[in-house]
């Protein structure tokens, strides 16, 4: 089966996708946003040693196509704020037999392609891979992960479809894992991002000052009421291995700023609705408090 993938956006993780495309020989394409420069560069780190290497971009000449057909996939590295209106804006391109891949951080992703994309295979993902943007059009790898993927519960797909689409993004931001579990995945990420990313946009911290004994407490608020909510919206989530897995990636990414971090201080819009936002919205529907939570999310928006 031949595919094209096509990468939407211009963001840090769009880049990594298009560098390992290229370098595994996938065809690829990449759509800029309006008014956004075409990435040119991926900066790769090979493992955590550090090691890198530079990647010269050569997508597909016809970047912009007319039409898309179930041999095209489209990946969604976007802020679930601006996945509203990138669907409206390609969905009259599609086929319903074009496979969609969203990879962002936090929720809310699954519900908006369920409304507008409702007959198309979707897929979730979530990586742990790092990078930022370093130019507009140079994108800098700085912490090599790994990628979770499985079908959104709210669309269908073939066992065959499934292998091929885990074969791909395993060629452009691999290594993945299939999740049949893929909610309990990211409501995983969803805690650790409600631990780290608002606590360092707040201080002005990189993620390793988030280690210290002073944070700990709010840290510890925070896992026990995402769990509260999880298990309370029917997903399994246990105190102490959110924990764990909240300090083990703060201990992995000691040197890097998180993306809120990097958000709050280029005073651009923050992804804290499709985070603590979701956590706030499912507790209000189940009669809990997250007053943790509140406090950290009022602390972003006020940023």
């Amino acid at each position: 089966m031949s595919a094209i993938v096509n990468i939407l956006g211009s963001g840090a993780i769009g880049g990594l996708c298009a560098a390992g495309a290229q370098q595994a020989g996938v065809s690829y394409r990449l759509l800029p946003r309006a008014s956004s420069a075409l990435l040119q560069t991926v900066v790769l780190q090979n493992s955590p040693s550090h090691d890198s290497r530079s990647v010269s971009l050569q997508p597909l000449a016809d970047s912009a196509p007319a039409a898309f057909t179930a041999d095209d996939i489209l990946i969604l590295p976007l802020k679930v704020f601006q996945l509203k209106a990138a669907i409206a804006y390609w969905q009259p391109k599609l086929t319903t037999d074009t496979p969609i891949i969203l990879l962002h951080n936090g929720m809310g992703g699954m519900e908006l392609a369920a409304e507008y994309l409702p007959l198309n295979p979707v897929y979730l993902a979530t990586t742990s891979h790092g990078a930022f943007k370093t130019t507009a059009t140079t994108v800098q790898h700085t912490g090599v992960g790994k990628t979770m993927l499985g079908l959104s519960p709210l669309h269908s797909a073939s066992a065959s479809l499934n292998t091929h689409i885990g074969q791909l993004l395993h060629h452009c931001i691999g290594p993945v894992t299939w999740r049949d579990d893929i909610l309990l995945a990211l409501w995983q990420k969803l805690a650790i991002n409600c631990a780290i990313n608002p606590l360092t946009a707040q201080h002005n911290v990189r993620n390793g000052a988030l280690s210290s004994a002073v944070f700990r407490p709010t840290i510890e608020a925070v896992v026990n009421e995402v769990c509260e909510v999880a298990v309370a919206c029917g997903i399994e989530l246990r105190y102490s291995v959110v924990l764990a897995q909240v300090f083990e990636v703060i201990q992995l990414t000691a040197t890097n700023y998180s993306s809120m971090h990097q958000d709050v201080a280029h005073q651009r819009p923050t992804e804290i609705d499709a985070i603590t936002g979701y956590i706030i919205a499912q507790a209000n529907k189940k009669g809990i408090d997250v007053t943790t939570n509140t406090l950290l999310y009022n602390a972003i928006k006020n940023a």
